[in-house]
């Protein structure tokens, strides 16, 4: 499967690319993040995940829906999906 994974703000950083096309053997969001955890030299799920959860700020987006209001990490992807990932943000 190849899905299309972008990062925003410091996760950029984290990973080395803002936009990049993955090929994976997965179908889910959760094996999304391992694979390109993997890839990079570990630390992105660190920043995501919690308890095996994402953490309550993090934003993870599947074709611009929140996946929390979708299958959370289990959500299943397909082939040319856009998986958006955004750190916690604060300010005001």
């Amino acid at each position: 499967m190849k899905v299309k994974a972008e990062f925003f703000a410091d996760l950029r950083d984290r990973v080395g690319f803002a936009v990049k096309e993955v090929e994976f053997p997965g179908n889910t969001v959760l094996e999304l993040i391992n694979e390109i955890d993997a890839s990079c030299g570990g630390g992105l799920s660190g920043h995501l995940l919690e308890g095996g959860r994402l953490k309550e700020l993090v934003k993870v987006f599947v074709n611009g829906r929140d996946v929390r209001g979708l299958g959370g990490l289990l959500t299943e992807l397909k082939d040319g999906d856009v998986v958006s990932f955004f750190p916690p943000v604060a300010g005001g």
